[in-house]
């Protein structure tokens, strides 16, 4: 029966193993995450203060330092003379004017006004003093009216005025205006109506003023000879006459802009090898717009040359990592956090580079380009590390200008951290790493030198700036932003697992004193679980941590749980359904989550504590359960399974054997090195059946190595104790019995016998 039951479970397994999705490709995120650091690395190695010639350098007014051809033929735009031609155009288009409709037809209705009270008063025989001028549309005079009144015919007066308002029917112009047209240089303007316009003579265009010293050629024959008619006329005309040329600026400047533009540009064209400056003569303004103008088309030359090879670099650089991470770190690009941080590590070491490298006075040596490979062996893992080394040497290259020592160094001194910053466990380790990085920098400064025959003194002296990089640049930094990273993307060095590992934590302390069973089973199984990882090659450090505080949740109700219980009292579950039980055991996972973020433990550490569970069947309870079960009640085995997840890395599946070996190992009454063998593999055997090991990375190798370093630990904790022999009767009774009665031991307390110590 039990075979059956296995051989369905491995079938089950295989099955599972066969319809589980080959693995997942790369999330969405962490491709944007690529694209987006590319771009940033690009613009970062493009980006330049200044350029080759300096604003200083060549100062209008000042002897020229160098003398300068032109590197190459560029045509340029003249900025000056096409200003001074576009002004030009603009000013030759003439001021547009409207005529404003309006103004004669308020001159009509004040004329009709006045002459119809004029005919009235003429009728009323009103005359002088009976007629109130102020009621009048326009002042006129009493002596004029008087004489519009004394005439037969109002009508001829009215005609008189017309005829001379009509001559400024074409476009009547202000005085004052055509006076300041003229005296500006203004000749000539356009007259726009809504049936067509036309460009006009200011001179040509009359005022009021003007028409009535002109109106003899205007007026019959009859009126200039009629001098108190003429008179009257005129008076009328100069009180109704107004100007109706009204300036149009919108159209005004809109034509001149237009013009402006249409007038193009003034290129000028500056021949290769052409002397710009000699040295010594002093710089023209004409010369400086010459010199600017080649000054910004070699930055753009430089910018475009660096962009095309920064942007083909960084793009294999981009290109080789994600490659690295697709064949073989797929679970990294399955983690945005991850790849965000590598991301963050790579663009703040090329940016604090770049920083060097534009830095006044600054040596390209002293750029960081090794520190990336330390902190993602510290923060990620050894072989993203190197990878790191690798990346940052072929994306400072365009920094160090391709000068083959500098990359060298780079490459050297990347890969010498990453060996120093491995297991790297205490803060004066840090000095390992400045030492590595220092080290290797100085050494291949100085075999290139050497290979180029330059004086020893001299090669010793260049190459010292290999250990200032090391010692004062890389090491300092590594050491800020080591905790500063770990921080923000919530990740455990082996720094801060040391701290965790004091086993005067808190939270452990507490639970020496809630849960004693609970915190003597963790400290046995974090030492089961840090052999094995030894064992195996994962993080023993990581898993014995791990298992400090993978039951932490078990003191909420530790009574509950076998190891908390005292002497031979009866079971807290004994009166407990097994439904009841069963919440109960697998409430402590979510007590001790909560427990954690309450002490704010890191993620790391806290995903011992659901996964060394995983998805595993709390069996006791489920067959006893089964053993309660009335007739034709089904009772489901998945009811009876922790929510999981499963091991998702190979420390916290090390911690699952290592907690169900510790906790059956309790049962056995020889402990001998075959039991313990047989025990150990039959748990990890029932665990990789039950599938709880799909998702980690272990190997069966590895089963075989955590089982054999099970039985060695758990042979050291059960071993055996020689057996003394008991004393004789004659033997036993020289020796007092110091526990027999109270009297006794105070007796023996007060005088004790010569031949026991004090």
């Amino acid at each position: 029966m039990k075979d059956t039951t296995a051989k369905a479970r491995t079938k089950s397994l295989s099955k599972k193993t066969k319809n589980k999705p080959a693995a997942l490709p790369p999330t969405w995120e962490a491709v944007l995450i690529f694209l987006f650091s590319f771009l940033a690395a690009v613009l970062i190695l493009v980006f330049e203060l200044s350029s080759g010639l300096t604003g200083r350098e060549f100062v209008v007014g000042e002897p020229a330092p160098r003398t300068l051809f032109a590197p190459f033929q560029v045509t340029y735009v003249n900025e000056p003379a096409t200003a001074a031609l576009r002004d030009q155009k603009s000013r030759g288009v003439p001021l547009v004017f409207r005529l404003d409709e309006r103004v004669p037809k308020e001159t009509t209705v004040k004329l009709d006004q006045l002459f119809a009270q004029l005919s009235k008063a003429k009728q009323s025989k009103l005359f002088g003093g009976l007629l109130i001028l102020g009621d009048l549309p326009m002042e006129i005079s009493e002596s004029a009216l008087k004489f519009l009144m004394e005439q037969p015919v109002l009508e001829d007066a009215r005609k008189n005025i017309e005829v001379l308002l009509n001559q400024g029917a074409g476009g009547l112009m202000d005085p004052a205006k055509k006076t300041q047209f003229l005296e500006s240089g203004i000749n000539q303007i356009t007259v726009a109506s809504a049936e067509d316009e036309k460009n006009l003579p200011v001179r040509s265009l009359l005022t009021p003023a003007e028409i009535r010293d002109s109106a003899s050629k205007f007026l019959p024959e009859a009126v200039n000879k009629n001098g108190n008619l003429k008179n009257a006329v005129l008076e009328i005309y100069a009180a109704a006459a107004a100007p109706n040329l009204v300036f149009d600026e919108p159209e005004t400047q809109g034509r001149r802009k237009k013009a402006a533009k249409a007038a193009g540009e003034v290129e000028e064209r500056v021949q290769k090898d052409e002397l710009i400056i000699q040295r010594g003569m002093l710089i023209t303004p004409r010369d400086k717009e010459k010199l600017s103008i080649i000054q910004k088309k070699l930055k753009e030359h430089t910018i475009l040359n660096r962009l095309l090879a920064s942007g083909i670099l960084a793009g294999l650089a981009y290109l080789l990592c994600f490659l690295y991470l697709f064949g073989f770190e797929k679970k990294i690009l399955r983690s945005t956090r991850v790849v965000l941080l590598i991301h963050t590590i790579f663009l703040l070491t090329l940016a604090l580079s770049k920083g060097v490298a534009i830095w006044p006075g600054s040596l390209p040596a002293w750029m960081p380009v090794a520190l990336a490979s330390p902190l993602l062996v510290l923060l990620v893992s050894v072989r993203v590390g190197f990878l790191g080394g690798l990346v940052m040497t072929l994306l400072a290259a365009p920094l160090v200008k391709f000068q083959p020592d500098l990359i060298l160094v780079s490459l050297v001194s990347s890969i010498a951290a990453a060996f120093a910053s491995y297991q790297l466990r205490r803060r004066i380790q840090f000095l390992r790493l400045g030492a590595a990085a220092g080290l290797a920098s100085f050494a291949v400064f100085f075999l290139y030198r050497i290979f180029l025959e330059e004086p020893m003194l001299e090669s010793l002296q260049a190459s010292a700036t290999g250990l200032v990089t090391g010692f004062l640049i890389t090491m300092p930094l590594c050491f800020l932003l080591l905790p500063i990273l770990e921080w923000m993307f919530d990740l455990t060095t082996d720094i801060t697992l040391l701290e965790l590992s004091d086993l005067n934590h808190p939270l452990l302390k507490k639970m020496v004193l809630e849960a004693p069973g609970t915190y003597h089973h963790s400290l046995v199984v974090s030492t089961l679980a840090e052999s094995a990882c030894e064992a195996i090659g994962a993080n023993a450090l990581l898993a014995r941590v791990g298992c400090y505080f993978h039951d932490i949740g078990k003191m909420a109700r530790a009574d509950f749980f076998t190891e908390n219980q005292v002497g031979k009292f009866p079971s807290r579950h004994e009166k407990l359904t097994p439904a009841m039980s069963r919440l109960i055991i697998m409430n402590h996972v979510k007590d001790g989550m909560e427990i954690g973020r309450q002490y704010k433990l890191k993620a790391r550490i806290l995903q011992f504590i659901p996964e060394h569970q995983g998805t595993g069947v709390i069996y006791y309870f489920y067959r006893k359960a089964l053993d309660h079960a009335g007739a034709g009640e089904k009772v489901n085995m998945d009811d009876y399974r922790y929510s999981g997840p499963k091991p998702q890395s190979r420390e916290t599946a090390v911690s699952m054997l290592a907690d169900s070996t510790e906790a059956a190992s309790r049962s056995l009454k020889d402990p001998s090195p075959e039991s313990i063998r047989q025990l150990a593999r039959k748990i990890i055997n029932d665990k990789f059946i039950d599938g709880q090991l799909e998702e980690c990375d272990l190997t069966l190798r590895d089963l075989h190595n955590i089982q054999e370093s099970f039985v060695r630990n758990l042979m050291a904790i059960f071993h055996t104790r020689i057996q003394y022999p008991a004393p004789e009767a004659s033997e036993s009774c020289d020796m007092p019995d110091i526990f027999a009665e109270e009297p006794r031991i105070e007796k023996i307390r007060q005088h004790p016998p010569k031949h026991l110590p004090r």
